[in-house]
């Protein structure tokens, strides 16, 4: 098995192929024995944790990206949603009609793969689907809401984040429901000033392994890996659930509060206090007794909702998400 790829998107599908033409580069370097590309994916793969063996570990196996629906459906009447794209290297750019953001995405993952084979005698893959979950893309609830169900469909699985794409609301929302959910494996941003471009602007096409060497090198100094956001908070706020949701509680106590750091053993201690306090996470009421505050209500609101779909495994999160008519999926042999 290989990689989930889940970002957010917007009008410019480049946010989406530019890091994943990196990734497939460098699966092709990988495949001609360049070390640096093996080195990249040296942490990957699925199925050698469960102890299979896979050739090639970090190939892409699907992409989930959230948009709004009229980027999605390509049913727009003025220019507030029409899509922004070139690519140099495979002669495409923006039409003067609307169309589903899927379509450009299909047509230039399907260009690399076939040029990179061809050029390179190598074995790529697309993936094996092209998932698009309709979001309000100005509502941080509705995107963390969509996201954390996405994620707990994912647990089994090799997940990684693509930070570039998207709206400030659906990037917090991805970043926070990977700390929430902590099945993220990496969480990954690469700038390009450019944002129309699908392909990275900064490097030519390459045509030559040795060229192909050079390009590997520029990329991976390019591409930027965020540190894990596996901090214990999200574990935190599950243990604060237990106490006052299942507990049935209307107070906790100072030293109960003090056990839930210790049990998690994420370094934090009694200091840690004034933070939540600060964040109206909880509400002093008398000496070393806390009550919940607005944001964790809030919060706790936000994981109930996501906890009360039951979604366990991949093939429940398409149920729910085609129940929800929120899903539109296209394969890459489509266009």
């Amino acid at each position: 098995m290989g990689v989930y790829h889940i970002s957010g998107l917007g009008k410019s599908p480049g946010a989406l192929t530019m890091p994943l033409s990196i990734v497939y580069i460098l699966q092709a370097g990988a495949q001609l024995g360049i070390k640096e590309a093996q080195d990249f994916f040296a942490g990957s793969g699925e199925s050698e944790r469960k102890g299979s063996y896979e050739k090639t570990r970090g190939m892409p196996e699907y992409v989930i990206v959230f948009d709004s629906p009229e980027v999605i459906d390509g049913k727009v009447i003025d220019d507030k949603f029409k899509l922004l794209y070139k690519s140099n290297w495979f002669d495409m750019k923006s039409k003067n009609r609307p169309e589903p953001i899927k379509e450009p995405i299909v047509r230039y993952i399907n260009k690399l793969i076939g040029y990179l084979e061809d050029r390179f005698s190598v074995d790529l893959r697309p993936p094996k689907k092209l998932y698009l979950v309709r979001t309000d893309y100005q509502s941080f609830e509705d995107a963390f809401y969509k996201m954390g169900v996405t994620l707990e469909g994912l647990r089994r699985k090799e997940v990684w984040l693509n930070l570039i794409g998207g709206s400030n609301q659906m990037n917090l929302a991805l970043l926070l429901a990977g700390a929430y959910t902590m099945v993220p494996s990496r969480y990954y941003y690469v700038f390009q000033s450019n944002a129309k471009m699908m392909e990275p602007s900064w490097i030519e096409k390459p045509s030559t392994e040795y060229e192909l060497r050079k390009v590997v090198r520029d990329l991976i100094l390019r591409w930027y890996d965020l540190p894990p956001l596996d901090l214990g908070f999200g574990t935190i706020l599950r243990e604060l659930a237990t106490l006052f949701i299942k507990g049935n509680r209307e107070r906790i106590s100072k030293n109960e509060l003090i056990d839930i750091f210790k049990k998690k053993n994420r370094g934090y201690d009694e200091t840690f206090i004034p933070k939540l306090l600060g964040t109206r996470y909880l509400v002093s009421v008398e000496d070393n007794m806390f009550q919940k505050g607005e944001m964790l209500d809030r919060i706790l609101e936000m994981f109930s909702r996501i906890a009360g779909t039951k979604v366990k495994n991949s093939s429940a999160w398409k149920k729910w998400a085609d129940e929800k008519g929120i899903l539109e999926e296209a394969d890459f042999g489509e266009v």
